[in-house]
């Protein structure tokens, strides 16, 4: 609790600190006769300190002037009969007056005015209207769609305006999509129909016609069982037929529908093999195939090894100067290496081929392996003391006797000290392999679009 008030404190602090930085700056500007300059000073130093008295005031003053001249630069346009000009400087003044309004500075902005600009703006916009239309009915769209535009940011409730924006807007796109619907590219089609429902609702039927280049654009796929070339890989092939189907019927692809064999009134086998001219008139528009034609896993054997190293005695003493020394003595030792690496892989092919003509719409083959290693070290003894080294003899000195005392080589031992003991058994790695084989499949199916 103490923590957040000391925080809101500083903050309000900082607050103040820069409200009164803008109040000074703007207090310059006011007297150089920069009241517009001036006036946004004082803004920025209200918005930061509300209780700035002397920023509201003057805000209220500097602001006032800034105000009078937009009005005056209306005014002017409107004696002018500049309606355009009258209507863009009329709206300039009136977006100054509310963002000094939000600040709770109230300036005046006279009534009259707004008569004078209701005035201005049915001229300027009964003309911009008309030059609309007439634009839409030689369909220029993106030119009416640009007049018609302006008209709503200035008020969008004028005359029939919304509805003809939309026409400008999405009658091309309208065409563009009942061009792609006779020509057989129903995605495109689909996907425009949806972007005109989303802007502007069921414009001209836009929902059916989108439903028609859906229901014409979907292809509806049975998923044969993934065949094996060895029994030893019928496990794989089941899950990898399981995944796949699961996969594809979660999907977001409006253009796919999967079919379950079950379903079917009609027998498409004939002699144990599928007939595409049957699995057709049944309504199948492709048939996914595929075959696993190897499945290995192997999990490798855990190798122990001993290891020579030493234990380092580091103590230290003073010398004759009363100077403080380390000695170093290295005392040899063992400790065990730990090793072992799973494998497994796998080589499988798939196809999605069209019940109309046979032709190969989507294919891939591959091969795929995966591992996993274990390596650690273990000592029962002092493991921060333990050094990599090697000698001959435990007993005995000799010249081949070395100790790796640097940090590189320490440093890795100590990691293996410290290195993960768990490796993931074969089957797991071959699982892996099997979810990707099954993702990989899914992409391409999902990812086939005969528009391309």
């Amino acid at each position: 609790m103490k923590k957040t008030l000391l925080l809101l404190s500083t903050i309000l602090v900082i607050a103040g600190c820069a409200s009164k930085r803008y109040t000074k700056k703007a207090v310059k500007f006011e007297e150089a006769g920069l009241y517009e300059d001036a006036a946004e000073y004082y803004y920025e130093a209200v918005k930061r300190k509300d209780s700035n008295v002397d920023a509201k005031l003057g805000l209220r003053k500097s602001g006032q002037i800034t105000l009078d001249r937009k009005l005056a630069d209306f005014t002017q346009a409107y004696q002018q009969t500049d309606y355009e000009k009258a209507v863009y400087n009329y709206l300039e003044a009136e977006k100054y007056y509310l963002k000094v309004k939000l600040v709770n500075v109230e300036l005046d902005f006279p009534e009259y005015y707004k008569e004078y600009y209701e005035e201005a703006k049915g001229d300027y916009l009964n003309k911009k209207y008309a030059d609309g239309v007439d634009k839409l009915n030689r369909e220029d769209f993106n030119a009416a769609l640009a007049v018609f535009e302006e008209i709503k940011g200035i008020d969008a409730s004028y005359k029939d305006v919304k509805e003809l924006y939309i026409t400008a807007k999405y009658e091309p796109m309208y065409r563009e999509a009942n061009h792609y619907l006779e020509n057989g590219l129903f995605r495109k089609a689909y996907y425009t129909f949806e972007t005109i429902i989303n802007g502007a609702g069921n414009y001209k039927q836009s929902v059916a016609l989108k439903n028609e280049a859906q229901e014409k654009g979907t292809i509806t796929i049975l998923v044969s069982d993934i065949s094996y070339t060895s029994y030893n890989y019928r496990d794989a092939s089941n899950k990898i037929t399981s995944g796949i189907k699961s996969n594809l019927n979660r999907l977001n692809n409006p253009f796919l529908k999967i079919i379950d064999p079950a379903s079917l009134n009609v027998n498409i086998y004939e002699n144990g093999q599928m007939n595409m001219k049957a699995a057709n008139l049944a309504g199948i528009s492709a048939v996914l195939t595929g075959v696993v034609s190897s499945v290995k896993t192997t999990n490798g054997r855990v190798t122990k090894e001993k290891q020579k190293g030493y234990i380092k005695e580091v103590t230290k003493t003073k010398n004759a100067e009363g100077e403080e020394i380390e000695k170093v003595k290295y005392y040899k030792t063992t400790y065990l290496e730990y090793k072992q690496n799973n494998r497994a892989s796998l080589s499988m092919s798939f196809k999605l081929v069209s019940t109309e003509n046979n032709s190969v719409l989507a294919s891939d083959a591959f091969n795929k392996s995966n591992s996993d290693q274990m390596h650690y070290a273990e000592y029962k003894g002092d493991q921060n003391k333990l050094i990599p080294g090697y000698w001959r003899y435990k007993d005995k000195i000799t010249k081949e006797d070395v100790q790796h005392d640097n940090k590189n080589d320490v440093n890795k031992l100590h990691a293996l000290l410290k290195a993960d003991k768990d490796i993931k058994p074969a089957q797991e790695l071959l699982n892996e392999l099997i979810e990707q084989s099954v993702k990989d499949v899914t992409y391409a199916i999902d990812k086939y679009n005969p528009e391309q």
